[in-house]
């Protein structure tokens, strides 16, 4: 499909965007940049805003971004992404004339952005370098006297941030080089320009994970012709689009918005190949360049929803590797880099049983018995470190829930038994031993025990989270807060990032800087919520835990909530929107054939952004958060292909 923005680089204003011929329901914010897209082939990645490259990473997708290239003096761009592919191209406009036009691709096989240039009249580009002392910055180091080029090599020392305060502990190499009517002049230490004139040319930038490996890289840029690259990559991308499931046969024709989901499938498949590593793992989005187990949950449904199996089966070749080498997994890993692990308040719950409905999903779309048996001491572990984590027939929060993380529920409440947490404990360990019953696998002695807990946890599951009807996120009587652990890894109640922490009197959880300083805060208030993404969960997962009657009423709440508001919300009294709550609420709402679904799939079209992305959060339909979201933007199209494919006039 093929994007069209017209956005001023100027004012940074949102125009309404055109998709494939057709205008979407877009609506126009002020000052907002051109939303962000992503190049990548698994080792090598550029995310560029417009004609802007905001950042570039790699070799490995856990590495970090340390310059930026923005395009200077032009009044606007326009941007198109090629049907079926990751190759954009860019039209830049200056005084009502065109003056240049790219094509930005990354080459299929090696660590090569390019971009072929059109220019029609003179325009320059700057190249922004960190300012740091690991950075080492070598002008002309390639020079081609056959050609009229330029080169600037930028040598990244061990030990930047690949997130937060996990360093990268490699050595690695960017090169720029370019062919053609480009000039290439420092303007600032750390600040260099690019001046292109009249007539073709190209620009490279080329990664390494050694000197050596940079070098071979620029070799082939310069052997190869970007036609040559060009080609190839466009091959690359036609054959992962012709592997997924055709919607165009099985959407109904007399669907209305055929073409739109359609089309939005194409981006969505996209948008997910483009942040997949080689290793398997998918980074949360530009941000984020770690394997998040949670959001790789909904991505995995949103690869299996549109037929690639092979991707969603590398997300779990991915936790296997590392499961095996450390006999845990947390949180968040690092991709390629042995041992980073972004670890939170609970890293034994809520994932570990998404990692297993992860697995059981897989094998009930494939029938891959074999890869399940190979994984299931992974699976078996996830199982296991759950249980020691019951009290009163719940589980706590993880601490790093999209709910959480968004201040939607406070982080007080991560000691209380979580209904998501208690609810995937119960589903995962279903699914689990009723595989390795039927496979005889585990001694009938252990499958009764554990089939008891599970027994026991159902039975105390509606009256730890259902109150009058409603299906509460939270119950704050698991734990009191003299029986909430001393110690734990997470956020501080002073806002000074994830580390240790003790806890206070008052159940806050303070680092000893904040200890030092005698920073003192409240009791922590202990009261439930009722958010909409959590009762629509059972939905999501086809759970048959909750009494259809309890579902309908909480569905009927947020339907109720949502004629009221105009809009879907993450709690009652907010105005923020998870981005993955529209396709929880449309998924649910086909299920049970509501009309509304028709609505709420117009909302979900309104707010994808111009690279047909859904982002992290919302403030009343504005986008907020990280950008070109993975997890976000895969359920929400797993619900559109069940909307669509069930289409009943």
């Amino acid at each position: 499909m093929k994007l069209h923005l017209h956005l001023t680089v100027e004012s940074g204003k949102r125009l309404l965007f055109l998709v494939a011929g057709c205008i979407l329901a877009a609506s126009v914010y002020a000052n907002r940049p051109t939303q962000l897209h992503c190049l990548g082939n698994g080792s090598y990645c550029v995310f560029g805003q417009g004609a802007d490259i905001e950042s570039i990473f790699g070799l490995g997708y856990s590495s970090p971004s340390y310059l930026q290239i923005t395009v200077q003096g032009v009044d606007s761009t326009s941007s198109i992404r090629m049907p079926g592919t990751a190759i954009w191209e860019h039209t830049l406009y200056k005084g009502g004339e065109v003056i240049a036009r790219f094509t930005d691709f990354i080459d299929s096989e090696s660590a090569i952005y390019t971009r072929m240039v059109d220019c029609r009249a003179a325009f320059t580009m700057d190249i922004h370098v960190v300012e740091d002392d690991k950075i080492t910055l070598a002008n002309g180091w390639y020079d081609d006297s056959s050609k009229h080029s330029s080169s600037l090599l930028i040598y990244k020392d061990r030990g930047l941030s690949i997130y937060g305060n996990y360093d990268h502990p490699y050595e690695q190499f960017q090169h720029i080089y370019t062919k053609g009517n480009i000039g290439l002049k420092q303007k600032e230490q750390y600040v260099y320009t690019l001046s292109f004139e009249p007539g073709v040319s190209e620009l490279y930038c080329i990664g390494g994970s050694s000197f050596q490996q940079c070098e071979e890289n620029s070799r082939l840029a310069t052997m190869r012709t970007s036609s040559f690259l060009l080609e190839r990559t466009k091959k690359y991308w036609h054959s992962y689009t012709n592997r997924r499931t055709n919607f165009e046969q099985l959407i109904p024709d007399n669907f209305p918005q055929k073409k739109e989901v359609v089309d939005q499938i194409d981006n969505v498949a996209v948008i997910l190949k483009t942040q997949q590593s080689d290793q398997g793992s998918v980074i949360a989005g530009h941000r984020y360049h770690l394997g998040y187990v949670r959001d790789q949950y909904g991505v995995s449904r949103g690869f299996l929803a549109m037929g690639y199996y092979d991707e969603a089966r590398k997300i779990l070749q991915f936790y296997w590797e590392i499961w095996k080498d450390f006999g845990y997994i947390r949180n968040a890993q690092a991709i390629g880099v042995p041992g980073v692990f972004h670890q939170h308040e609970n890293d034994e719950v809520e994932i570990t049983g998404y990692l297993i409905i992860q697995a059981f999903d897989y094998l009930y779309k494939t029938n891959d018995t074999d890869f399940v048996k190979k994984i299931l001491p992974m699976l078996e572990w996830a199982w296991e470190v759950q249980k020691k984590h019951l009290v009163k027939g719940m589980l706590p929060f993880n601490g790093d829930e999209t709910y959480v993380a968004g201040g939607i529920l406070p982080r007080s409440a991560l000691n209380d038994g979580s209904a998501e947490a208690t609810l995937l404990f119960i589903e995962s360990g279903q699914q689990l031993l009723s595989f390795v019953e039927e496979n005889r696998m585990w001694k009938a002695a252990s499958v009764a025990s554990d089939r008891e807990v599970i027994k026991q946890t159902k039975a105390a599951y509606l009256q730890n989270f259902v109150s009058n009807r409603q299906i509460m996120a939270n119950n704050p009587s698991r734990l009191t807060i003299e029986a909430m652990p001393p110690y734990r890894h997470g956020f501080c109640a002073g806002s000074h990032g994830v580390l240790e922490t003790k806890k206070d009197n008052g159940g806050n959880y303070l680092c000893p800087k904040c200890i030092a300083e005698g920073l003192t805060f409240p009791v922590i208030e202990r009261k439930t919520y009722f958010l909409p993404s959590l009762a629509l969960t059972p939905a999501y997962f086809g759970s048959s835990l909750i009494p259809q009657d309890i579902l309908d009423y909480n569905l009927s709440v947020i339907i109720d909530n949502y004629n009221r508001k105009g809009q879907v919300s993450s709690r009652e009294d907010s105005a923020v929107t998870i981005g993955y709550e529209y396709g929880f609420f449309l998924y649910a709402l086909t299920k049970q054939k509501e009309k509304l679904a028709k609505r709420i799939l117009a909302d979900m079209l309104s707010v994808v952004d111009e690279t047909g992305a859904w982002v992290e959060y919302y403030h009343n339909g504005i986008p907020m958060g990280c950008n070109y979201r993975p997890w976000e933007s895969a359920i929400n199209i797993e619900a559109m292909i069940l909307y669509a494919t069930s289409y009943d006039k």
